[in-house]
């Protein structure tokens, strides 16, 4: 009778798991299901946005399937197998009857200054059948100030305690008794200074690296993510002034090879004062702010 009582628990447990087991997943050669094509990603503050072009078979479709790995993977090249290592991030259902050419989707929860990969796969019957894989991406997320969260500078003749900017904590910083020589302050602390110079020219404001960092005035753009990578070369050395203008981007790299951006969206030059957003890239090295997709 206990052998019974074993046996019939057995078989229960048995048919329980085997029910609760995961479906099994088979992937589709290209010819049948075309896998997602061209994936790019846009870096974010703890977050990235991945963006690709659709299956050509998306009217059956049941959605697509993001997976991330930890790390940079070496090999970007679309696969047919999804990569050990890869864990599934984010499913996106497609509705039916529905048919896009680009798809997007954002996976957050991710650490600034950590590096991830990511691959997406179209997924059909039920999300029993996949395709390959799209190619590999990886992605840095970075901090930035809100879309209204400005920072005010003042020029250092206004106010020196209010007149530069620490970029890796976005905080306004004093400048008071900055070396003019090397441009390196007291503290240490502070990537940029905000100067006011009258010249023959008229009286404008200024901005300069200290502390180490270089400057590059990358011109007017209406959308400030048109600078997406920051550029290796062609800084102004630490202590040049470039001229503030409204709506320039400026890129900086720091003393200690990180990089980050501004760009001023109000300023007032009789007043002596520029205000602006920022990005900042905490991995050291990495020029990354945004890939446009």
């Amino acid at each position: 009778m206990k052998h019974l009582a074993f046996l019939l628990i057995f078989l229960f447990v048995f048919l329980l798991l085997l029910g609760c087991e995961d479906k099994i997943t088979e992937v589709l050669s290209a010819e049948k299901l075309s896998p997602p094509l061209g994936l790019k990603s846009v870096t974010g503050d703890g977050k990235v946005a991945l963006v690709w072009y659709t299956s050509n078979y998306e009217g059956d479709l049941d959605g697509y399937l993001i997976y991330k790995y930890d790390g940079a993977y070496s090999n970007l090249d679309p696969k047919e197998q999804i990569p050990n290592g890869f864990l599934e991030a984010e499913t996106l259902k497609t509705p039916s009857g529905e048919s896009y050419t680009i798809r997007t989707k954002t996976v957050s929860g991710l650490n600034n200054g950590n590096t991830y990969s990511f691959l997406v796969v179209a997924a059909k019957d039920d999300w029993t059948e996949i395709s390959h894989t799209s190619n590999i991406v990886r992605d840095t997320p970075r901090p930035e100030t809100g879309p209204t969260e400005y920072a005010t500078m003042y020029a250092y003749a206004v106010n020196s305690t209010k007149s530069g900017y620490e970029l890796s904590n976005f905080t306004v910083t004093d400048m008071t008794g900055i070396n003019t020589g090397d441009y390196s302050t007291p503290s240490g602390i502070g990537d940029i200074i905000c100067e006011r110079i009258a010249l023959a020219a008229g009286t404008r404001l200024w901005l300069a690296g200290t502390n180490g960092a270089e400057t590059m005035d990358l011109g007017y753009m209406s959308d400030w993510n048109s600078a997406d990578v920051a550029p290796e070369n062609g800084y102004a050395n630490t202590g040049y002034s470039l001229t503030a203008l409204l709506g320039h981007v400026y890129a900086i790299k720091t003393g200690n090879n990180h990089y980050g951006k501004i760009q001023i969206v109000d300023m007032n030059v009789s007043s002596g004062w520029i205000s602006f957003k920022a990005c900042y890239q905490p991995k050291a090295g990495e020029r990354e702010y945004r890939l446009t997709p």
